[in-house]
């Protein structure tokens, strides 16, 4: 197995990407810390990786609020001695026009998509340097690498998790710790699924070249090669898993 005799870590590990990131690490050998502010997503991933066979712990807390994140991964070495993977996974939406935009919307998005994923990144990079080794994982998207309309806070969030991972591969990396980023495309995720109709679903399919959606399994899977020793010389980078979205531009 990939992952045997790892710990992982998980943010907005209750749906969608990040549960099935613990499911098939979980299946990897690892054990896994897992947090997300939905309780009950959070209970039954939990359950579902006991059932594998694994250790788990759970936390359910905002990932905005600095203090609990720092918490959380700080408790991550000692419930289990270590910390070997982090994935940066938690993240909301966030349409809006550039000039109808609020001021509360934009700091809500700036803080679970960029700030949270800098933060624990952070956390976790401290323990994994004094060891010498480990894989962080930043969850980005397709739309921070290309200018979208009524997105400004998203694209603008999600282009930051790109930098942020690039800017602490590089402080990093000699030291042995690894830093990379995923970004999905359009996905069969409830956060995509619940803020669009069928209709609206089926236009934006047309604009990827695949012509389907991306499932989350094929998202846990790169994660799982960037999280591995498979992936020991790749840092710095951005995997776009988006069925070829990027490379035509987009909308």
């Amino acid at each position: 197995m990939d992952l045997a005799g790892k710990v992982a870590g998980i943010t907005g590990a209750g749906s969608g990407f990040g549960k099935e990131m613990a499911l098939l690490f979980a299946d990897e050998g690892a054990d896994l810390s897992l947090c997300d502010i939905d309780e009950d997503g959070l209970a039954d991933t939990a359950n579902l990786v006991r059932n594998k066979g694994r250790k788990v712990t759970t936390s359910v807390f905002d990932v905005a609020a600095e203090d609990d994140l720092t918490s959380f991964v700080d408790m991550i070495p000692e419930d289990f001695g270590k910390i070997d993977i982090w994935v940066g996974n938690a993240g909301i939406g966030g349409p809006g026009s550039a000039t109808e935009l609020s001021a509360d919307a934009w700091h809500k998005v700036i803080g679970i998509n960029q700030s949270a994923v800098f933060f624990g990144a952070r956390a976790a990079g401290r323990h994994m340097l004094q060891k010498g080794s480990g894989s962080v994982i930043n969850i980005a998207s397709m739309y921070g690498l290309r200018a979208v309309r009524n997105r400004v806070a998203y694209c603008t969030t999600k282009a930051a998790v790109v930098m942020i991972s690039n800017v602490l591969a590089v402080e990093w990396a000699e030291s042995g710790v690894r830093v990379n980023s995923v970004a999905p495309g359009y996905a069969e995720t409830p956060l995509f699924k619940g803020t669009r109709d069928e209709e609206d679903i089926a236009a934006q399919i047309t604009e990827v070249p695949a012509r389907r959606l991306i499932n989350t399994k094929e998202v846990a899977q790169a994660c799982l090669y960037l999280a591995s020793d498979r992936s020991s010389g790749v840092t710095g980078h951005c995997l776009s898993i988006d069925g070829g979205w990027s490379t035509v531009g987009g909308a």
